[in-house]
């Protein structure tokens, strides 16, 4: 239902000429797989691989439930809209996905923009009449890292202000459940 509703809203692909994009909507059922978002110089969008392959994101899928990966950066939404790489959802959970790579010189400016795409994708299908009430929604920015880092005091703030403005969690990290 989330799938077609997206689909009326927004429509498929917009970079099909010039993608290796088969659409913008994959379904996916295994219990793990895993997210690749190629460099910004490749021009593509996120893809679903095997765990051999390089990803950045690892999808837990205990109970086999039927996900849905919308393609949003590079082919969905067109390139003069802020979003997030992709949304992956299933009946009850929705996720909000930004995927970032930065040394961690970088990554307090890489997190302040994935802040802002976050939550103009969430703005984007708020403003369409999508309503997400329903789901456990979550906003994630993804670094591809293994090493836990202590959450911050300031990162706690504009975690409640994200929550209070959106009424989606925004969290970090490189794992989902559903």
């Amino acid at each position: 239902m989330m799938q077609e509703l997206l689909r009326t809203k927004f429509g498929d692909c917009k970079f099909a000429e010039v993608s290796d994009c088969k659409g913008s909507y994959e379904d996916i059922s295994a219990e793990d797989f895993y997210i690749y978002d190629p460099l910004p110089e490749d021009k593509q969008p996120v893809r679903i691989v095997t765990v051999s392959e390089n990803h950045q994101l690892k999808i837990k899928n205990t109970y086999k439930t039927e996900v849905c990966l919308v393609k949003t950066d590079k082919c969905l939404f067109p390139d003069d809209i802020s979003k997030c790489d992709c949304l992956l959802f299933n009946h009850s959970k929705f996720f909000f996905v930004e995927i970032k790579s930065s040394s961690t010189g970088t990554r307090k400016d890489k997190r302040r923009d994935a802040v802002l795409q976050l939550g103009t994708t969430i703005e984007i299908l708020i403003n369409n009449g999508i309503d997400l009430s329903n789901f456990d929604a979550k906003a994630i920015i993804c670094f591809k890292n293994e090493n836990e880092r202590p959450i911050q005091a300031s990162r706690n703030s504009r975690r409640a202000e994200f929550l209070e403005k959106y009424r989606v969690s925004l969290d970090e990290g490189n794992k989902i459940s559903f």
